[in-house]
Protein backbone atom coordinates (compact mmCIF):
# COMPACT_ATOMS: atom_id res chain seq x y z
CA UNK A 1 0.00 0.00 0.00
CA UNK A 2 1.41 3.42 -1.07
CA UNK A 3 2.38 5.49 1.25
CA UNK A 4 -0.05 9.23 1.06
CA UNK A 5 2.35 12.27 0.14
CA UNK A 6 2.17 14.57 2.85
CA UNK A 7 1.85 17.70 0.93
CA UNK A 8 1.80 20.34 3.62
CA UNK A 9 5.44 19.01 4.40
CA UNK A 10 6.45 18.92 0.66
CA UNK A 11 5.33 22.63 0.70
CA UNK A 12 6.86 23.69 3.54
CA UNK A 13 10.32 22.07 2.21
CA UNK A 14 9.92 23.84 -0.78
CA UNK A 15 9.26 26.88 0.69
CA UNK A 16 12.24 26.69 2.72
CA UNK A 17 14.19 25.88 -0.12
CA UNK A 18 13.00 28.94 -1.77
CA UNK A 19 13.71 31.04 0.95
CA UNK A 20 17.24 29.67 1.61
CA UNK A 21 18.18 30.28 -2.30
CA UNK A 22 16.94 33.96 -1.71
CA UNK A 23 18.87 34.73 0.95
CA UNK A 24 22.10 33.18 -0.30
CA UNK A 25 21.81 34.91 -4.02
CA UNK A 26 21.20 38.53 -1.82
CA UNK A 27 24.44 37.99 0.12
CA UNK A 28 26.58 36.88 -2.87
CA UNK A 29 24.90 40.14 -4.99
CA UNK A 30 26.00 42.48 -2.33
CA UNK A 31 28.89 40.78 -1.34
CA UNK A 32 32.34 41.87 -2.60
CA UNK A 33 33.43 41.55 -5.75
CA UNK A 34 34.36 37.24 -6.63
CA UNK A 35 34.05 34.92 -9.23
CA UNK A 36 31.48 33.54 -7.43
CA UNK A 37 29.39 37.05 -7.31
CA UNK A 38 29.90 37.54 -10.60
CA UNK A 39 28.49 34.01 -11.83
CA UNK A 40 25.46 34.21 -9.64
CA UNK A 41 24.74 38.20 -10.88
CA UNK A 42 24.94 37.61 -14.40
CA UNK A 43 22.20 34.91 -13.71
CA UNK A 44 20.31 37.06 -10.87
CA UNK A 45 20.41 40.28 -12.05
CA UNK A 46 17.47 40.64 -13.76
CA UNK A 47 15.76 39.82 -10.76
CA UNK A 48 18.24 41.66 -8.68
CA UNK A 49 18.87 44.97 -9.60
CA UNK A 50 17.50 48.09 -9.61
CA UNK A 51 17.27 51.49 -11.33
CA UNK A 52 16.00 55.17 -10.58
CA UNK A 53 12.98 54.59 -11.79
CA UNK A 54 12.23 51.70 -9.12
CA UNK A 55 8.92 53.81 -8.14
CA UNK A 56 8.45 55.85 -11.25
CA UNK A 57 8.17 53.70 -14.37
CA UNK A 58 8.23 56.54 -16.47
CA UNK A 59 10.97 59.01 -14.63
CA UNK A 60 12.73 61.78 -16.86
CA UNK A 61 16.06 60.60 -17.61
CA UNK A 62 17.44 64.00 -18.76
CA UNK A 63 17.45 67.01 -17.05
CA UNK A 64 17.05 70.47 -19.48
CA UNK A 65 18.06 73.84 -18.15
CA UNK A 66 16.97 77.48 -20.16
CA UNK A 67 20.25 79.07 -20.18
CA UNK A 68 20.46 82.52 -22.22
CA UNK A 69 22.63 85.23 -23.05
CA UNK A 70 22.00 88.98 -23.91
CA UNK A 71 23.27 91.25 -26.28
CA UNK A 72 22.85 95.56 -25.03
CA UNK A 73 24.58 99.13 -26.23
CA UNK A 74 27.25 100.46 -23.57
CA UNK A 75 27.14 104.13 -23.72
CA UNK A 76 29.73 104.49 -26.22
CA UNK A 77 27.39 102.32 -28.21
CA UNK A 78 29.54 99.29 -28.34
CA UNK A 79 27.84 95.55 -28.11
CA UNK A 80 27.86 93.89 -25.03
CA UNK A 81 27.80 90.40 -24.71
CA UNK A 82 27.03 89.16 -21.01
CA UNK A 83 27.86 85.89 -19.67
CA UNK A 84 25.55 82.47 -20.27
CA UNK A 85 22.78 83.06 -17.24
CA UNK A 86 21.35 79.81 -16.43
CA UNK A 87 17.20 80.80 -15.64
CA UNK A 88 15.69 77.59 -14.43
CA UNK A 89 18.47 77.52 -11.81
CA UNK A 90 17.57 80.88 -10.38
CA UNK A 91 13.90 79.97 -10.65
CA UNK A 92 14.78 76.79 -8.73
CA UNK A 93 17.36 78.84 -5.84
CA UNK A 94 14.00 78.87 -3.42
CA UNK A 95 12.41 76.06 -4.15
CA UNK A 96 14.40 72.85 -2.24
CA UNK A 97 12.76 71.52 0.64
CA UNK A 98 9.70 73.37 0.05
CA UNK A 99 7.09 70.97 -0.56
CA UNK A 100 4.26 73.52 -1.73
CA UNK A 101 6.44 76.04 -4.17
CA UNK A 102 5.14 78.81 -6.74
CA UNK A 103 4.35 77.70 -10.43
CA UNK A 104 7.06 80.22 -11.48
CA UNK A 105 9.73 77.99 -10.34
CA UNK A 106 9.00 75.46 -13.07
CA UNK A 107 8.52 78.26 -15.96
CA UNK A 108 11.19 78.13 -17.82
CA UNK A 109 11.90 73.95 -16.81
CA UNK A 110 8.00 73.63 -18.80
CA UNK A 111 9.03 76.28 -21.09
CA UNK A 112 11.86 74.49 -22.51
CA UNK A 113 10.28 71.16 -22.50
CA UNK A 114 7.24 72.70 -24.65
CA UNK A 115 9.81 74.54 -27.35
CA UNK A 116 12.08 70.94 -27.37
CA UNK A 117 8.64 68.93 -28.37
CA UNK A 118 8.57 71.59 -31.08
CA UNK A 119 11.65 71.68 -32.34
CA UNK A 120 12.09 67.69 -32.43
CA UNK A 121 9.02 67.74 -34.77
CA UNK A 122 11.57 69.40 -37.62
CA UNK A 123 13.76 67.58 -40.22
CA UNK A 124 17.12 67.16 -39.78
CA UNK A 125 17.55 70.32 -42.20
CA UNK A 126 14.70 72.17 -40.40
CA UNK A 127 16.79 71.68 -37.30
CA UNK A 128 19.92 72.90 -38.30
CA UNK A 129 18.27 75.90 -39.50
CA UNK A 130 16.37 76.81 -36.66
CA UNK A 131 19.70 76.75 -34.46
CA UNK A 132 21.02 79.46 -36.84
CA UNK A 133 20.69 83.09 -36.11
CA UNK A 134 17.30 85.23 -36.97
CA UNK A 135 18.82 88.29 -37.75
CA UNK A 136 19.74 89.98 -40.96
CA UNK A 137 21.68 93.64 -41.42
CA UNK A 138 19.18 96.24 -42.32
CA UNK A 139 21.03 99.43 -43.14
CA UNK A 140 23.97 100.55 -40.35
CA UNK A 141 21.79 98.31 -38.44
CA UNK A 142 20.16 94.57 -38.08
CA UNK A 143 16.76 93.74 -37.88
CA UNK A 144 14.45 89.95 -37.39
CA UNK A 145 14.50 88.11 -40.68
CA UNK A 146 11.02 88.65 -42.03
CA UNK A 147 8.73 85.94 -40.93
CA UNK A 148 7.17 85.26 -44.03
CA UNK A 149 10.93 84.65 -45.62
CA UNK A 150 11.60 82.49 -42.39
CA UNK A 151 8.52 80.32 -42.94
CA UNK A 152 9.60 79.46 -46.13
CA UNK A 153 12.63 78.70 -45.72
CA UNK A 154 12.06 76.22 -43.21
CA UNK A 155 8.69 74.77 -44.95
CA UNK A 156 11.81 74.25 -48.06
CA UNK A 157 14.18 72.15 -45.61
CA UNK A 158 11.08 69.97 -44.68
CA UNK A 159 7.44 70.45 -46.33
CA UNK A 160 5.80 70.08 -43.03
CA UNK A 161 4.31 74.28 -42.56
CA UNK A 162 2.13 73.15 -39.51
CA UNK A 163 5.08 72.01 -37.63
CA UNK A 164 7.07 74.85 -38.49
CA UNK A 165 4.49 77.80 -37.57
CA UNK A 166 3.91 75.59 -34.83
CA UNK A 167 8.26 76.13 -33.85
CA UNK A 168 8.19 79.73 -34.79
CA UNK A 169 5.44 80.61 -32.49
CA UNK A 170 7.40 79.22 -29.89
CA UNK A 171 10.02 80.55 -30.61
CA UNK A 172 9.01 84.30 -30.68
CA UNK A 173 7.42 83.62 -26.95
CA UNK A 174 11.09 82.08 -25.93
CA UNK A 175 12.93 85.30 -27.68
CA UNK A 176 10.14 87.36 -25.40
CA UNK A 177 10.87 85.33 -22.33
CA UNK A 178 14.83 85.72 -22.26
CA UNK A 179 14.65 89.24 -23.50
CA UNK A 180 12.13 89.77 -19.92
CA UNK A 181 14.33 88.06 -18.19
CA UNK A 182 17.48 89.88 -19.10
CA UNK A 183 16.02 93.02 -18.60
CA UNK A 184 15.25 92.16 -15.34
CA UNK A 185 18.91 90.77 -14.58
CA UNK A 186 20.93 92.80 -16.11
CA UNK A 187 18.56 96.23 -16.02
CA UNK A 188 19.88 97.00 -19.46
CA UNK A 189 18.40 98.06 -23.06
CA UNK A 190 18.47 94.49 -24.41
CA UNK A 191 19.52 94.43 -27.69
CA UNK A 192 19.48 90.58 -29.01
CA UNK A 193 19.15 87.16 -27.20
CA UNK A 194 19.98 83.93 -27.78
CA UNK A 195 19.38 80.14 -25.30
CA UNK A 196 20.48 76.66 -24.98
CA UNK A 197 18.73 73.99 -23.41
CA UNK A 198 21.62 72.67 -20.92
CA UNK A 199 21.45 69.20 -20.53
CA UNK A 200 22.57 66.63 -18.14
CA UNK A 201 21.75 63.45 -16.92
CA UNK A 202 22.22 61.47 -13.53
CA UNK A 203 24.28 58.35 -13.72
CA UNK A 204 22.65 54.85 -13.88
CA UNK A 205 21.84 53.39 -10.14
CA UNK A 206 24.66 50.85 -10.30
CA UNK A 207 26.95 53.94 -10.88
CA UNK A 208 25.15 56.45 -8.51
CA UNK A 209 28.03 56.62 -6.34
CA UNK A 210 30.87 57.20 -8.94
CA UNK A 211 32.48 60.83 -9.16
CA UNK A 212 32.99 60.63 -12.74
CA UNK A 213 29.95 61.78 -15.07
CA UNK A 214 28.83 58.69 -16.97
CA UNK A 215 26.61 61.04 -19.35
CA UNK A 216 27.92 63.61 -21.75
CA UNK A 217 25.27 64.91 -22.99
CA UNK A 218 26.15 68.40 -25.68
CA UNK A 219 24.02 71.71 -24.75
CA UNK A 220 21.53 72.38 -27.55
CA UNK A 221 22.31 76.31 -28.96
CA UNK A 222 19.96 78.25 -30.59
CA UNK A 223 21.09 81.15 -32.44
CA UNK A 224 20.41 85.32 -31.63
CA UNK A 225 17.38 86.52 -32.07
CA UNK A 226 16.71 90.12 -32.10
CA UNK A 227 14.71 91.44 -29.15
CA UNK A 228 12.14 93.77 -30.59
CA UNK A 229 9.63 93.75 -28.46
CA UNK A 230 7.71 96.07 -26.30
CA UNK A 231 8.73 95.78 -22.97
CA UNK A 232 6.19 95.99 -19.72
CA UNK A 233 8.01 97.68 -17.17
CA UNK A 234 5.41 95.55 -13.97
CA UNK A 235 6.42 92.14 -16.11
CA UNK A 236 9.90 93.58 -15.94
CA UNK A 237 9.51 93.88 -11.64
CA UNK A 238 8.22 90.60 -10.89
CA UNK A 239 10.95 88.78 -12.60
CA UNK A 240 13.51 91.46 -10.91
CA UNK A 241 11.25 90.71 -7.78
CA UNK A 242 11.70 86.62 -8.20
CA UNK A 243 15.54 87.04 -9.14
CA UNK A 244 16.20 89.10 -5.47
CA UNK A 245 14.25 86.65 -3.54
CA UNK A 246 16.16 83.48 -5.12
CA UNK A 247 19.43 85.12 -4.91
CA UNK A 248 20.13 84.60 -8.70
CA UNK A 249 21.87 87.88 -9.14
CA UNK A 250 25.94 87.64 -7.83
Amino acid sequence: MKRPLNKPRIMGMLSALAVVTYVFVSLVVVSPNTPVRAAVFSVASPYYTQKWNVFAPSIMKVNTDFSFQAQWRDANGSLVKSEWVNITDIEQGNSLGNWATSRIHKQSLNAMGAYQGRYNKLTAAQKKIARDTFIERSGNGFQPIGNSELIQKLVDAGNNRSSVISFLRYDYMMMRYATIFATAYFGEDIERVRWKAERTRANDFEHRFDAEQQFKLSDLVFGWRQSNVTIDGAVVNEYAGVIERNGGKQ
